[in-house]
This record gives structure tokens, C-alpha cells and sequence, in this order.
């Protein structure tokens, strides 16, 4: 069995290496990542730019560019003799619930490979366990062991389930995975099927002053007090100014779940301790709205 890894996070973020190592020992692990962070750049191709692939001592390919560059470059160029049987992406440093999968770098690096008619599946690690510190331009974790159990339930998902045939079965879907954080595989209840559930971003952009004076905006969801010091605007006025967002407030904004025949919604079941599995559709045609659609005259 072969893999193709790649995440948004970048190539050295902890969420990837964990899921190299497990998943390399059920399989050949080829892993072609961005060379800094991508979060937030969903399934965007550099086209305006050349791009520059570099091997590091790990193995690992980075490359200056966005998560679905990579998976681009390696099937059509890197790696374009190789036959991948699956491309599985992350571990993302957080959710990805509900609609915030259309901004997702992680959701729109497998979505690249599903375009293609390779199997994929996208997998983040939901909870405070993955909250970063910035080391340089790197991410670190505040406990690297939550990514590794997480790796652990991706790879016996991949080794105990049909998970690949199945996904083999359905063209032009996605599998996104979100698997709650945890301590131990022993407090993760199981897997469920689930839907996408419906996030509410409260507040999604932020005013700060920067401190040469500039208006700056961050598309963020949390206000929190700012780490610079206050202009003297700001200080006139008696405005408060903003940070850099916590990422895990994404993790308590699912608050509208869009039940469908009673199948449970991915927020609900990783908040219960399940492991989420969700089938996105790339190519979806409602046929309510093309039977209204056919009936205008147009």
C-alpha cells in the first residue's frame, strides 16, 4: 500500500510527522508538504509564481507553495510514475467542521487528489490539546502524544476497515475525519458515520492598530486583548485592540446542527468522544434546485 501525505499546517508541523510514522508501518510513505504554514488557503493553486520542491534530510518534500500545489506537483511532475492507492491529509492543528472545510488547506489538498480519482481522506485532531506555540515558524504542540493517538486510530482505520475500497466506491468524495483530542485511544468511544454540521462564526473580523499606526484586520473568530502595546489612538479612544486569535475557538462554534435522516453531525460526535467520519461531495447538484432552476425561463 502507498500514501501520499501532504497537510497545511507545513511540512514540519507534528500532526504530519505522527501520521508518517504510523501510517509507515502499514505502508510506503511518500510526504510532500508545504514549507510553512498554508492554514486557510483551501484547494488554491499557485499560478502566478514558480515553485521550488526540496528535500529534506527526513525524506520529506517541501515545497513553497499551497497544499493542493503539493499534491499537484506530485502526481503530475515528483511522482508521476507512482501509483498512490490512497492520499491522506494532515493531521490538521484543529477542527475542520462543518462548512469551515471550504477554507480548509488540509480538506482542499485531498479534494486536489480526489479530482484526480485518487481515494482521499483529510484528518484533524479536534480540542485543546493541539493549541500551538510558535518556535521560529514552526507550530509545536503542547502535547505531541494527542497527535500520535490520533495517527494510531487513522492508521487501524485504514488497516482494520474497508474504509479505502469504500472510498474507492464513491467518486469524487472526500472522507474528512475529525477525531477528538485525547489522552488514550481508550477514551475514544468508536467511529460514526456523520454529516457536516453547521458552523456559527461569531465576530469573524478583527480591527487592530498595528504599531507603526495602520489599520489591520485579522480574519480570526475571538476577540482577545492585544500582546502590542496600545496606540495612542487607541488609548484616546479606548478601543481595544486584538491578537492573534486562539485557533481552538473554532472547536466551540458549532452550535446549528444540520440533521440528515437522523445521522449525527461531525461536531456532535467528536464532542461525545467519537471519531467523525464525514463523505463530502465535490460535484453536488441538488435536484431540488435544478428541478426550480429548469422551471425559470432563462
Amino acid at each position: 500500500m502507498r500514501f501520499l501525505l501532504s497537510n497545511d499546517d507545513g511540512v514540519h508541523a507534528p500532526g504530519l510527522l505522527a501520521l508518517a510514522q504510523a501510517l509507515s508501518a502499514i505502508g510506503e510513505v511518500v510526504v510532500v508538504a508545504p514549507s510553512e504554514e498554508q492554514s486557510g488557503c483551501a484547494s488554491s493553486l499557485s499560478v502566478s509564481k514558480p515553485l521550488y520542491a526540496h528535500q529534506l534530510p527526513s525524506g520529506f518534500v517541501a515545497v513553497n507553495g499551497s497544499p493542493a500545489d503539493c499534491i499537484y506537483l506530485a502526481l503530475h511532475e515528483l511522482y508521476r510514475d507512482t501509483d498512490f492507492d490512497c492520499i491522506v491529509t494532515g493531521i490538521n492543528s484543529g477542527a475542520n467542521l462543518g462548512q469551515d472545510v471550504l477554507f480548509s488547506g488540509t480538506f482542499g489538498a485531498a479534494l486536489t487528489a480526489q479530482i484526480f480519482g485518487i481515494p482521499a481522506i483529510a484528518t484533524s485532531l479536534v480540542g485543546g490539546g493541539v493549541k500551538g506555540k510558535k518556535a521560529g515558524k514552526r507550530r509545536e504542540p503542547e502535547d505531541a502524544s494527542h497527535y500520535k493517538v490520533a495517527a494510531e486510530e487513522i492508521a487501524k482505520l485504514i488497516r482494520e476497515t474497508a474504509i479505502l475500497s469504500m472510498c474507492k466506491s464513491l467518486p469524487y468524495h472526500v472522507l474528512n475525519v475529525n477525531i477528538p483530542d485525547v489522552h488514550s485511544s481508550a477514551e475514544i468511544k468508536g467511529r460514526k458515520i456523520t454529516t457536516l454540521g453547521h458552523a456559527q462564526i461569531a465576530r469573524p473580523v478583527h480591527h487592530m492598530v498595528d504599531p507603526r499606526g495602520r489599520d489591520a484586520y485579522w480574519l480570526s473568530l475571538r476577540k482577545r486583548k492585544n500582546a502590542y502595546a496600545a496606540s495612542a489612538r487607541n488609548d484616546e479612544e479606548g478601543d481595544e485592540t486584538t491578537q492573534l486569535p486562539d485557533r481552538q475557538a473554532l472547536n466551540t462554534l458549532y452550535q446549528q446542527p444540520c440533521e440528515v435522516a437522523g445521522v449525527m453531525t461531525d461536531d456532535k460526535a467528536v464532542a461525545e468522544n467519537y471519531i467523525s467520519l464525514s463523505p463530502v461531495r465535490l460535484h453536488h447538484a441538488p435536484k431540488a434546485a435544478l428541478e426550480t432552476l429548469s422551471s425559470l425561463a432563462l
